[in-house]
């Protein structure tokens, strides 16, 4: 089905990942807010490599949903907004076993298999585990802030964003420190495809960090089949559900979303935050007075950067949405990092406010979907920003921040940073 264009065109640039090298549009986004909160867009052409082929692939458009309100509306409504009937990624599923893969993963499922899983895994990060993280992630986040502040000039997503979670999760999930650079390699090349550094688009890219993972995962799997520890994967793969445990193909699924989302999140949230304080010396001096500042500042983070900015859903029966009448079939996708920008539920929204409270920010979802590893990716956040604070003053640019190109992670790819003498 062929929908009219409802906007104009400049509407159209939400879709393009080269729209968000410079940030996401913000006057775009409060532009579709106060004029039509569910848009109509057409997708532009993209090109996909596959080695020396290219194929030029065009979406068949969708409905941008950019209000507070109404993302809060669709993600609580499953049954009418589908995570599993055409995916959850903006772009289509090449094939019927991209759709597949896509549903075998934890944000591709609908009830009842959703909920399933996510049984599965709030089981095994039991209070136990999660006092057990909390040690782990204040004695990386101090190592972590030490090694950079002793170098003096650091890479800050390299040296802390991305080392502070991928060395939590080495820990959590029992598996050597030194492989944690494979799920950085994994997390680029699967979230930040379209990046011209990442893979720029390039099918084969994309197949091969799958194909990797899942190698990886297999191992690990069949090693703790044989020899459970006591560490979240034993706990996944000897666990059973409805009687059963999980295969090998479902396990990597669900490896492959905790490597992912264990990493890729808290990086561009973290990353996101010292370029804050670097440009903003009062917030900084603030963060180092007050300690207490902390959960409230990682909060107005969480909303200020939104490092996931959108979902994609699909409708599965006639329905309205807003003032738009939307028919089966139609894909809508779901725009918190707008959502956390609205007007009419956030005073100021334009500006950074360390006490903000209270502060209904959708960057973990809302509903079903609602993120599994919020707490710890809240807690790597504030443990890191606690163990920097004192020098957060001293914390300064050295190059312009490098950002990835992409319409669904809102992220800095590379971030030059050094400590300037008192």
């Amino acid at each position: 089905m062929t929908l009219p264009r409802q906007e104009p065109p400049a509407y159209d640039a939400l879709a393009d990942p080269r729209t968000y090298v410079n940030g996401p549009p913000w006057a775009l986004f409060a532009r579709l807010r106060r004029e039509t909160p569910v848009a109509w867009i057409e997708e532009p052409v993209v090109i996909r490599r596959s080695g020396g082929l290219e194929r030029a692939t065009r979406g068949p458009g969708f409905w941008a949903v950019t209000s507070h309100a109404l993302v809060d509306m669709v993600s609580r409504q499953p049954d009418l907004f589908s995570s599993a009937e055409r995916g959850p990624f903006l772009p289509e599923p090449q094939s019927r076993s991209d759709l597949e893969r896509m549903r075998r993963m934890l944000v591709g499922m609908d009830a009842p298999e959703h909920r399933t899983y996510r049984q599965r895994v709030t089981q095994v990060l039991d209070s136990q585990a999660v006092r057990a993280m909390k040690e782990s992630i204040d004695g990386h986040a101090q190592a972590v802030v030490r090694r950079a502040v002793e170098a003096g000039r650091f890479e800050a997503i390299g040296d802390v964003a991305a080392d502070l979670p991928l060395l939590v999760l080495a820990d959590l999930l029992g598996i050597p420190h030194s492989d944690r650079t494979l799920f950085m390699e994994w997390s680029n090349a699967l979230v930040g495809f379209d990046d011209p550094a990442f893979g720029g688009g390039d099918v084969r890219v994309f197949r091969q960090a799958i194909a990797d993972a899942f190698g990886y995962a297999a191992g690990i799997r069949a090693d703790r089949l044989r020899t459970p520890c006591d560490d979240l994967v034993s706990k996944l793969v000897v666990s059973e559900a409805d009687g059963r445990r999980l295969t090998e193909l479902e396990f990597s699924h669900l490896w492959l979303l905790l490597i992912v989302a264990g990493n890729e999140t808290t990086r561009h949230l973290i990353s996101a935050g010292l370029e804050l304080v670097a440009t903003q010396p009062g917030l900084a001096a603030e963060l180092a007075a007050d300690e207490q500042l902390l959960p409230t500042f990682v909060d107005e983070l969480l909303r200020w950067s939104t490092p996931i900015m959108q979902f994609r859903r699909t409708v599965t029966s006639d329905t309205v949405l807003g003032t738009q009448r939307l028919r089966t079939g139609d894909k809508v996708v779901l725009y918190y990092v707008s959502a956390n920008r609205d007007e009419t539920v956030f005073t100021q929204p334009e500006r950074f406010d360390p006490r903000r409270s209270p502060n209904p920010h959708l960057a973990f979802g809302v509903g079903p979907h609602f993120c599994l590893g919020w707490h710890v990716a809240r807690a790597e956040a504030i443990a890191l920003f606690g163990a920097f604070r004192q020098w957060l003053p001293q914390v300064r640019l050295e190059a312009d921040p490098v950002r990835l190109e992409s319409n669904f992670m809102n992220g800095i790819r590379e971030l030059r940073m050094v400590l300037a003498a008192n």
